[in-house]
């Protein structure tokens, strides 16, 4: 990679160069050009800068939003501020087109805008599905490297969570309507890279078919369409960003020593009737910490977790043009720490690359080119974050000590782990990850065989190689034993000693390979018939193909579709979507399954009754309903497989026998469809009080049907194994609700802020499944909502064995004073599965809040999203064994109620689903705030620099919620799994 790195440089300065040729400043004929800058509601926009391109002159508006500069002859304004997008106006022949000059506010309706939707561009008035689109700029203040992330709360319909919060594998998720996002389209190429908020243009959510439906059924749940930055006509600009700072874990959990811990495993011990093992004398010990290898008394948490770790992310942006070429180059570092203070951590660094050029050959060719990638570093120990945090939650504090003496680390058969040698001196995994992708799109106005008509091609490629190795250096171990001398003197012997050696060698891991192709060839047809017939259409065919390492065979997606939108009288728009889309696992025959999507939208504002008022701006009520396939596993699903090691094994459960020789481990089906997907989708976009409030409220039913499932609940004798088994279409689930979003901005002199709100209410319902089938009603997944908890009524603990006489017997074991009592829910008498019902669901209420201001130089935000309602099954005080016990424990039975008797037992009574361990899931999480200092223009305005601003920021600050211990996005991260970081950050943005 350091090779290429003078190759990347010399690229941009050619493309500066060439941009660039012609361009100098002419200061012997300039014309002083003048004008006013409005947003959409009328309102001046002060503080704005606007850069001529070709006399290289700057200036800003005043607070009336007048501006004048010097420009040359034919010249280009570059004109930005924040909270706008950037633009260009022409000067020709020495005049503005116009003295009235709109910019276009982050988040408002633009009805004439084009939004992407699959394969194309419409505008946003005739897009009959549900859209919402946000820029990159606008995610730019959110303090993170990941897309993905800097998502979260601001789009309805879409929810974000981390997957992994260790660092040097961090990564999130998004969810469109409860489902994971189908693809992410980056320049049209289906690609899910880590990209920077700093690469993006805009981000168009697309929701349903009325806006995905071409894409496919990868795209089914819904598409994230990514647009990247491109050059603008007449501009250069050079834009450095340096961001530093911290990271601290959100939520740890508050441990026992070893002294509470041996009382209170004492106590469990008498809980169960058995007598206690340690005495006052050991007890003691651990308090004075008398003989540590004896007596260990370990505070994981203060001796493996750092309170600081440190990441830095620096990011270099060229971009530029004229009428010929344009060009957008990107160029980020970043690095960052594990919070692990033993050994040398996890450390991960990562060098990204995002090139676009855009070139004019002639008035009917132009060229899209890009090529970026990224070169990722990683190091850590062989023992993953979440199994390290998860030793430390369980594993009590006198579980071994780490070291016996300088050089021997302890063991023992109990708790195999030291945690000091697998972090510090135990196998360390490094690998060096690459991914490439390359784009060429060619765009053909054959306007000249027929009026509207373009033909464009585009081909992509990825590839992705990880090389990883390891090292296993090994040190010297032994079991401390402690025995008696003939004169009753204690002994420390070593048992099961073994020799470490610490020079291994580097032994090669894995080498994974992965490729990823794409063309898509289309004809669009854009044309307007008179004043009142308006029609565009797009005939698409794409094919993408997937081949790995990880892959057991190559998966193929091949689509031909079409897509008509009609305009008529400028008021109603109709549209009709047809798509062949093959999957090629199934039968040929189903292969040829043509799928379909209809839409209409009516332009509510345009008519009569409604044209005059001064109140509304836009209002477009809108539908869309279609069926489209889906996706289904890597396997030729009507053919056999086979395995040549193992036996088959033949008869029933319980009765089985075996027989060497070839083995079936896949039954073929010939008689399977394809599963589908129904969707529809009903809502309206709204704009008024002179764009100062927008917004959106949908409507959607989907229906899954025809899923696949090996049917092993239906039948009362089926195969020992799952093997013998064909698929059958044999799963049906809905998922329906609400979501929408409104926005409010207004500008009070020198004041403008914005306020925004989304929400998602969410519901599932099982109607055919392969789940089993129970008498009791409230126990069956078929009919009933999705996410419900099913368990026990609790009805307090019993306080003695009088109360356990008197209570309905129980089924689920030996019960005792401290246990938890259930109410007999079926009224049977007995208390057993069959009382098992709905006892609370899973959040159904997801939302969004965001904040912006900006006064003079100064600009404040804030994001945050949430759920409200619904509940969860808290399982971290399930302890059982000799497992670590929390703080919280202390409040066992008898010390309070609010906890069963502690136990060493397994305690089937106990420790299973129940309204006694259900928690409130509701939270307010406060994912980012920013402050930003720019420096006045009238201090630089003679200098090079443009613009330089000062900002800090942070995130994961603080969570709301009745749950005051936890990361509640995440309850189990910091507990049984690396905990999610909060940071804190400085930084500096300079652009010239």
């Amino acid at each position: 990679m350091k090779k290429l790195r003078p190759i990347y440089l010399v690229i941009t300065a050619l493309l500066w160069l060439s941009t660039h040729k012609g361009m100098a400043q002419d200061t012997s004929d300039l014309f002083e050009v003048s004008a006013t800058l409005f947003n959409e509601a009328g309102e001046v926009c002060d503080k704005a800068t606007i850069v001529a391109s070709n006399s290289k002159n700057r200036t800003f508006t005043d607070l009336n939003g007048v501006f004048s500069i010097r420009a040359n002859k034919e010249d280009v304004l570059v004109i930005s501020a924040l909270g706008f997008e950037r633009t260009t106006v022409n000067v020709t022949n020495g005049e503005l087109e116009s003295t009235s000059i709109i910019l276009k506010e982050w988040g408002t309706i633009d009805a004439d805008r084009k939004i992407s939707v699959a394969y194309g561009d419409l505008p946003f008035e005739r897009i009959t599905g549900s859209v919402e689109r946000i820029t990159g700029d606008e995610l730019s203040d959110y303090p993170t490297t990941f897309v993905q992330e800097a998502l979260a709360g601001r789009l309805s319909g879409l929810t974000s969570n981390y997957g992994s919060a260790s660092p040097e594998i961090e990564n999130f998720s998004n969810s469109v309507r409860g489902a994971g996002v189908g693809e992410m389209y980056l320049d049209g190429i289906p690609l899910n890279l880590v990209l920077t908020p700093g690469e993006v243009d805009n981000i168009v959510l697309a929701k349903d078919y009325g806006s995905s439906f071409l894409y496919g059924i990868t795209a089914a749940p819904g598409a994230m369409i990514v647009k990247t930055k491109k050059g603008l006509k007449g501009d250069r600009s050079i834009k450095f960003k340096v961001r530093r700072g911290v990271r601290t874990p959100t939520f740890l959990p508050e441990m026992m020593n070893s002294q509470d811990y041996a009382k209170n495993y004492n106590q469990a011990l008498a809980n169960d009737g058995i007598s206690p093992i340690y005495d006052q004398n050991t007890i003691d010990a651990y308090t004075n910490k008398r003989d540590t290898v004896r007596n260990p008394n370990q505070d994981y948490h203060k001796k493996f977790v750092s309170d600081l770790a440190n990441y830095r992310h620096i990011t270099g942006e060229f971009s530029g043009g004229n009428e010929i070429t344009q060009y957008f180059s990107h160029l980020g570092y970043y690095t960052t720490d594990g919070i692990e203070s033993e050994g040398d951590g996890r450390k991960l660094s990562r060098l990204r690359l995002n090139n676009n050029l855009q070139i004019k050959v002639s008035d009917f060719v132009s060229v899209d080119l890009g090529i970026g990638g990224s070169f990722n570093k990683r190091k850590a120990p062989l023992m993953s974050g979440d199994d390290a945090f998860n030793t430390m939650y369980q594993y009590p504090a006198n579980a071994l000590p780490f070291k016996i003496n300088d050089s021997i680390y302890a063991r023992n058969p109990e708790y195999g782990t030291n945690l000091l040698v697998n972090l510090a001196h135990g196998s360390i995994i490094e690998d060096t990850r690459r991914d490439a992708n390359a784009r060429l799109g060619l765009n053909f106005d054959l306007s000249t065989l027929a009026k509207g008509l373009n033909f464009s091609s585009l081909v992509g490629l990825y590839s992705y190689n990880n090389l990883s190795k390891r090292l296993d250096p090994t040190v010297d171990m032994a079991e401390p034993f402690f025995t008696k001398t003939l004169t009753g003197q204690d002994t420390l012997v070593l048992r099961n000693y073994t020799r470490g050696a610490t020079d291994t060698g580097w032994a090669k891991l894995g080498d994974r390979v992965d490729r990823n192709q794409f063309i898509k060839a289309s004809f669009n047809y854009d044309r307007s018939f008179g004043d009142h017939h308006d029609l565009t259409a797009d005939l698409v065919y794409t094919k993408e193909s997937k081949s790995g390492s990880q892959l057991s065979q190559e998966e193929h997606y091949r689509n031909i579709g079409f897509r008509a939108n009609y305009l008529m009288a400028k008021k109603y728009v109709f549209e009709g979507n047809w798509m062949n889309s093959a999957v090629r696992q199934l039968q040929k025959k189903q292969r040829r399954t043509i799928t379909y999507a209809t839409g209409v939208a009516w332009l509510i504002h345009k008519e009569n009754f409604l044209k005059s008022s001064q109140w509304l701006d836009f209002l477009k009520l809108r539908a869309n309903y279609g069926m489209q396939g889906r996706p289904v596993g890597q396997f030729f699903l009507e053919d056999n497989q086979y395995s040549g090691s193992g036996a088959g094994t033949f008869g029933i459960v319980g009765a089985t026998s075996s027989s060497g020789g070839y083995r079936r481990v896949f039954t073929g089906a010939d008689d399977i469809v394809m599963p589908k997907q129904e969707y529809l989708n009903v809502g309206f976009d709204f704009q008024m009080f002179k764009h100062k409030l927008n917004g959106q409220i949908n409507y959607y039913n989907i229906r899954n049907c025809d899923e696949l499932v090996v049917p092993n609940n239906l039948y009362s004798l089926l195969a020992a194994n799952d093997d013998y088994l064909p698929y059958i279409n044999f799963s049906d689930n809905e998922r329906k609700g609400f979501d929408g979003s409104i926005s409010y901005r207004k500008k009070l002199g020198d004041f403008r802020f914005s306020i925004g709100a989304n929400a998602m209410y969410n519901t599932t319902y099982v109607t055919k499944s392969n789940s089993i089938n129970y008498p009791e009603e409230a126990r069956n997944q078929m009919g009933n909502q999705g996410g419900r908890i099913i368990g026990l009524e609790a009805d307090g603990i019993f306080q003695n064995q009088a109360e356990i006489d008197a209570a309905i017997p129980s089924k689920f074991g030996e019960v005792k004073p401290g246990d938890i009592r259930y109410k007999d829910y079926n009224g049977d008498g007995t208390i057993d599965e069959k009382d098992y019902h709905e006892i609370g669901h899973s959040p159904r209420l997801s939302y969004g809040l965001n904040y912006g201001m900006k006064y003079r130089n100064w600009a404040f935000s804030l994001h945050g999203d949430g759920v409200a309602g619904g509940s969860f099954n808290d399982g971290l005080y399930w302890n059982r064994d000799t497992d670590a016990y929390t703080q919280e424990l202390s409040k066992s039975w008898p010390a309070t109620n609010d906890l069963p008797r502690l136990t060493t037992l397994s305690n089937s009574n106990n420790y299973r689903n129940s309204s006694f361990w259900l928690k409130d899931a509701s939270y307010f999480n406060v994912r980012s705030i920013t402050l930003e200092y720019t420096i006045p223009q009238n201090l630089i305005q003679k200098s090079f620099i443009k613009e330089i601003t000062f900002f800090t920021s942070g995130k994961n600050l603080f969570v709301l919620s009745s749950v005051k211990d936890r990361y509640m996005p995440s309850p189990n991260k910091g507990y049984s799994q690396y905990p999610v970081l909060k940071s804190y950050e400085v930084g500096l943005e300079v652009s010239f």
